[in-house]
């Protein structure tokens, strides 16, 4: 019974990870993300490790919603790395990020309204 209902967690979780791309706090974070680091040379390590680890939560929290999607795809996947990759790298550095985070947005959730229509038998 448990291994029926994962394709359809699977289409849930996609479609969650969707709906996160067209919300204010994705746009907030994306524009953090987007914000060139300023050469920062830090006076000491413990310095260096907070600079480091700012900048590493900032980033995480960027991309959080294409990550769940990698890890419920399944991590190993090279196809799914590469996909994850390029699209995070896109609405990172193309010149209209919003807009791209939002068509990336529209994709995801059709495709996990598609698995979702799979694993209940409707398609």
């Amino acid at each position: 019974m448990l291994a029926q209902s994962v394709p359809c967690a699977l289409g849930v979780i996609i479609v969650t990870a969707g709906l996160a791309q067209f919300t204010a706090w994705k746009r907030r974070q994306l524009a953090c993300c987007r914000v060139s680091p300023v050469h920062v040379s830090p006076a000491n390590a413990s310095a260096a490790w907070r600079h480091g680890l700012q900048l590493g939560v900032r980033c995480v929290h960027c991309c959080v919603s294409l990550t769940a999607i990698l890890l419920a795809i399944g991590v190993m996947d090279l196809r799914a790395m590469a996909a994850v990759t390029a699209l995070i790298t896109a609405e990172r550095l193309a010149p209209a990020g919003e807009r791209v985070a939002r068509g990336i947005g529209m994709v995801v959730v059709a495709s996990g309204l598609f698995q979702v229509a799979k694993a209940t038998g409707l398609c």
